[in-house]
This record gives C-alpha cells, structure tokens and sequence, in this order.
C-alpha cells in the first residue's frame, strides 16, 4: 500500500491505494481522484501532462529515509508537490 500526499493551489489531499510501484502508485491516485469536485481545478490534461513528464523523470526517493519519494511538477505557471509513501499495513 502506498500514501499520496499531493499539494496544489493551497490544498493537500491524500489518498492510498495498493500498487506495484511509487509510480503507479502516484498515476492511481491522480486518476482516481481526477473527477472529485473538490479538485476541481485539476484537469484531464494535468493529467496527461503528468503523465508524459513520467515517461523521461523519475520519482526521486529521499535521501537518508525508506520508501519514502518525491515528486514535484509545473503547468501553467502552478506548482504541484507530491510525496509518495509506501506504508506498512
């Protein structure tokens, strides 16, 4: 299981959700959570956009801590913080 901690525009919302990996982990919860209306501000080509910016970055893990990672991403001029978490159940 995995914690998503994800910060944008003055909000966090965090969400769990089993998964093989941080980054799959990470894509869930953004895809699970593109249609809540409290997130609104977040869009299918955040997400798409999210998505691609995958495909040539990784998810950095930090430094001195286990299973813990950080992600961080810019769209139009707004910045988006996530930290990833895999969490013993």
């Amino acid at each position: 299981m995995y914690t998503i901690i994800f910060e944008f525009k003055g909000g966090t919302y965090c969400s769990q959700n089993y998964s093989v990996n941080e980054k799959e982990a990470l894509l869930s919860a953004l895809k699970n959570n593109i249609n809540n209306e409290e997130l609104s501000d977040f869009k299918e080509t955040l997400l798409t956009d999210i998505v691609l910016y995958l495909e040539d970055t990784d998810i950095v893990p930090l430094i001195g801590l286990e299973n813990i990672w950080y992600f961080s991403f810019y769209h139009e001029d707004d910045s988006y913080h996530c930290h990833i978490i895999k969490t013993v159940t």
